[in-house]
């Protein structure tokens, strides 16, 4: 299935990217000299992993060590060792953890729905702040109620007037840019903000379209820049429900093969089907494991079928429970080739091959319209939704 990395190497990745991380927060502070030694080392390190070369990188790992602890000046020894043991282990545990063991995603789409939820904003005509046990609940189900007034009178940058940032996982927002340096900060992520909260029309401008179509997304909708804004004018109102987030488990692959029924995460490089600029790099899709290599697969709307036989695990029987025209819990059985565009019915997968499709079939494309996922694609099987705190979380099924 998937080879090992040896241990030693996966140590001195961990170490290379902690000293990166400490050349990065420390840069302004390293005498030249030091800067340059690190630096030279950091490189030796890099060449004696591609040679593979076991005690080489181990005395490079000790070399590195101390010229870190000893690296920055007008402090203790003992300081400094403290310091950067405490800094290289913090760095060691978490990169190991979310490198190997297990990692946090945030659902982006509502492809999954109903088992899980992306993320999703509906427009409101009056301001929906609540009071303050709203208030107090919508911290647990990471809920946001937008009423964002203009409170300055200009003109949007030409360029960028709208970005979207993060803070922490939990907080995508985005902030709107006047030529004058003034910001305005809306907290809802980018795609709901100028899509469900119509941004662009409480802006009173034409849309235009940009960006690329990717599967389970809609192409990018952009704020032209120079656009006057007034003081007082309403920029967004409405709610944000923030997509689920899950704990992805990147271990268990590594000691079984993936099974059919389960909910995974994948990257979209070498898909055949998705194409993402080069500048995005690959992305993470999560989807049932609908397919595993060997099968024959088709969908006889609202069914699928494995080897001429109607699926039988769980979460195939659960999506099927109901239609389009009856759906059961929101479940509304898989849809047929017809509704997802460029698809095909009928597939048989070849070795290494998987097939990936979303429990809300009317509105995913899946490995039909794509193609199947690569082996080395897969990063691991979705474990628990931990976050926000609503019917969704606990164990993903």
């Amino acid at each position: 299935m998937f080879f090992f990395t040896p241990r030693y190497l996966k140590h001195a990745k961990l170490l290379h990217k902690g000293v990166t991380r400490f050349i990065d927060y420390k840069r302004d502070l390293l005498p030249q000299a030091k800067l340059e030694e690190i630096m030279t080392l950091r490189t030796s390190l890099e060449d004696s992993m591609k040679a593979r070369d076991r005690e080489r990188i181990k005395t490079l790992n000790d070399q590195l060590n101390k010229v870190c602890e000893n690296a920055l000046p007008n402090a203790g020894t003992s300081e400094i060792s403290d310091n950067v043991e405490v800094f290289f282990v913090a760095i060691v545990i978490a990169l190991g953890i979310r490198g190997y063991i297990a990692q946090p995603f945030q659902i982006p789409t509502g492809s999954m729905q109903p088992t899980l939820n992306g993320i999703t904003a509906e427009a409101t005509a009056q301001d929906p702040t609540p009071g303050i046990l709203g208030w107090l609940g919508s911290h647990l189900t990471s809920t946001r109620y937008i009423n964002v007034v203009s409170d300055h009178d200009g003109r949007l940058r030409q360029s960028e007037p709208l970005t979207e940032h993060r803070f922490a996982i939990f907080m995508p927002y985005c902030i709107l840019h006047f030529e004058d340096g003034h910001e305005i900060k809306i907290s809802s992520p980018k795609t709901q903000l100028v899509d469900e909260l119509q941004l662009i029309k409480h802006l009173a401008a034409m849309p235009i379209l940009t960006g690329h179509d990717t599967p389970d997304s809609r192409g990018g909708r952009e704020v032209p820049g120079g656009i006057p804004v007034r003081k007082g004018q309403l920029l967004a109102r409405g709610i944000v429900h923030n997509g689920d987030h899950v704990l992805v488990d990147k271990l268990s692959y590594h000691f079984r093969t993936p099974t059919r029924g389960e909910v995974f995460v994948f990257t979209t490089n070498h898909i055949r089907g998705i194409n993402v600029p080069a500048e995005q790099g690959s992305q993470h899709y999560i989807k049932r494991l609908a397919g595993v290599p060997g099968d024959k697969l088709e969908v006889i709307s609202p069914r699928l079928m494995h080897n001429g036989k109607v699926a039988e695990e769980p979460g195939f029987k659960r999506v099927m429970q109901g239609s389009y025209e009856a759906p059961v819990d929101g479940y509304r059985g898989y849809a047929d080739a017809g509704v997802v565009y460029g698809s095909i019915n009928k597939i048989d997968l070849g070795p290494e091959q998987y097939f990936a499709m979303g429990d809300n079939s009317y509105n995913s494309s899946d490995s039909r319209r794509w193609g199947a996922v690569p082996e080395r694609n897969i990063v691991g099987t979705a474990l628990v939704c931990y976050w926000p705190l609503t019917k969704h979380w606990g164990w993903i099924r």
